[in-house]
């Protein structure tokens, strides 16, 4: 589906600025200032929930944040900030987003009023009201700007997510727990996961330097695992064409993501030694983007997935 030029060439903006910071041996994947800082919603937040940016809106978000120094990890539209009461600073400049709409809602004219109204159906788990949908053809792709809560006038400051070390281990532990994937610790200077055996071979975790660099690659193996043709069926892992090559670059981008999101969630920092021992696909992947700029957004949503 062709998507609309100014989405497309906002996608294409994006796109070379993550090729110029992998250039200038800066990539965002690695940044721990802001890794672990989940873009979410201002109005959600402010009303004791949380709402998170997903996929390639979490990227661009993570990378305006870098970019205009915002500190603040929740974001707003125009129309959120007026329903708070709250006055967009002046002269601040927006972030793109992007919004898939793959239902709409069934409207039918009430008999009463002569109007279109929502119609509502029973769930049939819950039992109670909801209203009824119907799946589009094709998806409506939809631009919306947001604004950081730090350009916001009369808003409270962030009170700083705290996830407590101890809760991060426990999240991680958890995920090495319920691998489907095996996990041998069997190696002396290599990490991989065997697709023909489906198996993780890993580096044993005393031989890490810091406990988060051993979660984030062990993370990373059980996100390429999650590809396996009984789990998600991803094409970049079934018919990986080896190290070097471009489909292979492709699943190294899905898995790295895939890693750099499970970091955003359970407050893992990555250090320079787990942006060294990935420098090799760096080049890879920047011949990836180059082809396709599209690619780094397939990359995304197939990461969440995984994740």
């Amino acid at each position: 589906m062709a998507l609309p030029e100014k989405i497309q060439q906002q996608r294409n903006e994006l796109v070379q600025q993550v090729i110029k910071d992998i250039q200038s041996g800066k990539p965002f994947f690695w940044d721990s200032g802001y890794i672990s800082k989940r873009p979410r919603n201002l109005l959600k937040s402010l009303q004791g929930k949380d709402q998170y940016y997903n996929g390639i809106n979490n990227i661009r978000l993570i990378l305006a944040a870098k970019h205009f120094g915002f500190e603040d990890s929740r974001w707003t539209t125009f129309k959120q900030a007026q329903e708070l009461v709250a006055k967009i600073q002046k002269g601040a400049k927006g972030i793109h987003i992007e919004y898939w709409q793959y239902a709409k809602p069934i409207m039918e004219i009430n008999p009463n009023t002569k109007k279109k109204e929502q119609v509502y159906v029973i769930d049939e788990e819950t039992g109670k009201k909801v209203p009824a949908y119907v799946e589009l053809d094709y998806p409506i792709v939809k631009n919306y700007v947001v604004f950081n809560a730090s350009q916001v006038e009369g808003i409270k400051k962030e009170i700083p997510l705290k996830i407590h070390h101890e809760d991060t281990i426990k999240s991680m532990e958890d995920m090495i727990q319920h691998s489907e994937a095996k996990i041998y610790y069997d190696q002396d200077s290599k990490n991989y996961y065997s697709p023909s055996n489906d198996e993780i071979h890993v580096v044993s975790k005393e031989r890490f330097k810091t406990l988060n660099n051993f979660y984030a690659t062990v993370a990373h193996e059980i996100a390429h695992s999650t590809g396996a043709k009984n789990r998600l069926n991803r094409k970049t892992l079934i018919e990986n064409d080896g190290f070097g090559n471009t489909i292979y670059a492709k699943e190294e981008l899905r898995a790295e993501l895939t890693s750099m999101f499970l970091a955003q969630k359970y407050n893992i920092n990555f250090d320079k030694n787990h942006y060294e021992n990935h420098v090799a696909y760096l080049q890879s992947w920047i011949k990836a983007l180059q082809d396709d700029p599209n690619e780094l957004f397939r990359a995304a949503s197939e990461a969440e997935k995984a994740m």
